[in-house]
């Protein structure tokens, strides 16, 4: 069965998917991937992007129609065998998120149904699900989604998913990454994790990622706790056009406005790139006078969703806020 993939795009994924707690393999990585794409698209406004996919708000979430190919890496399925496993598994699992604030476990989708004639999957993504793929009020990250697609470990994709993107060097601690990737009872010698999670993860990064990561041990004593990963960057291995289309799309704001404002921009307050230049003078001054600029983007998301002109609004609280800032100093 031939995989039906269209061309790479940057996938913006909530840093609360960067972060959850799970433990899925490859196949439902790629489902998941899919899913951030279809959120994507309706953070866009576009619902239907061809014949092949299809997004419908329902009662408990939205329904999901797409190809079965859609999480293959060019494999043959005989009788959807592999695409069976993948969708009952998925739907017998959940994720679950905590942070200072809040715990949370909630099941993912429900009740996948194959059309082995057309070859289609239909299945429903509930509700808490969407909405946390639609939340970066905790943060995001940017990744290519072809890249991240064709990885083989699971663990790559983990990785890939919490380096992209990333200039200083990261901590995290040996049992808060075995929580997150649900090895809490596997790999307790950390040399064992090192060679079948991380040091897998680097080589396959090395080879097809532009973003990979070398890491030291953090030692409490003679004891390993964790590990400090160092971002490194391979231009080589970046898709050259999605390089050209985004340094296009942000040819005039680019160099006065930072990466992560500007996707917040595209991303979750749907500006379009004509929008982002006509208030560049606004969002410019906001970004070098508001302290913790990013944060105070955070906190008007929710409330920018229900102006009659988002746009109007955000652009209006920035101007708001920059007068409050520029009066304290």
């Amino acid at each position: 069965m031939a995989r039906t993939i269209k061309g790479n795009e940057y996938a913006i994924q909530s840093y609360i998917f960067t972060t959850a707690k799970y433990d899925f393999n490859a196949y439902e990585k790629r489902i998941m991937y899919r899913l951030v794409e279809f959120a994507q698209d309706e953070i866009r406004g576009i619902m239907i992007r061809d014949n092949l996919h299809k997004i419908t708000p329902t009662l408990f979430g939205r329904e999901i129609t797409m190809p079965v190919a859609d999480i293959l890496r060019n494999e043959k399925d005989q009788n959807y065998t592999i695409a069976k496993n993948a969708f009952r598994s998925l739907a017998q699992k959940g994720i679950e998120y905590e942070d200072d604030e809040i715990w949370q476990y909630t099941s993912i989708i429900l009740s996948p149904k194959i059309d082995k004639i057309k070859g289609f999957v239909i299945f429903t993504v509930v509700d808490d699900i969407w909405k946390c793929l639609l939340d970066f009020t905790k943060g995001y990250r940017k990744y290519e989604l072809i890249t991240a697609m064709q990885f083989k470990s699971v663990y790559s994709m983990r990785m890939y998913e919490l380096l992209s993107g990333q200039t200083r060097p990261l901590d995290c601690s040996f049992e808060v990454l075995k929580e997150r990737f649900k090895l809490k009872d596997k790999y307790k010698l950390v040399g064992h994790f090192k060679a079948r999670v991380l040091d897998i993860a680097k080589k396959e990064l090395d080879e097809s990622s532009p973003y990979s990561f070398n890491y030291t041990e953090l030692k409490e004593g003679r004891k390993v706790v964790g590990f400090r990963f160092f971002p490194t960057f391979n231009p080589d291995n970046q898709d050259p056009g999605l390089q050209k289309t985004e340094q296009r799309s942000k040819l005039t704001a680019s160099a006065q406005i930072s990466q992560q404002a500007y996707d917040y921009f595209r991303f979750s307050f749907e500006f379009s790139v004509a929008e982002i230049n006509k208030n560049k003078k606004t969002i410019i001054e906001g970004e070098q006078t508001i302290p913790d600029f990013i944060g105070f983007l955070a906190s008007i998301i929710g409330p920018s969703r229900t102006a009659k002109n988002r746009i109007g609004y955000v652009v209006n609280a920035i101007k708001k806020q920059t007068a409050e800032s520029n009066t304290k100093r």
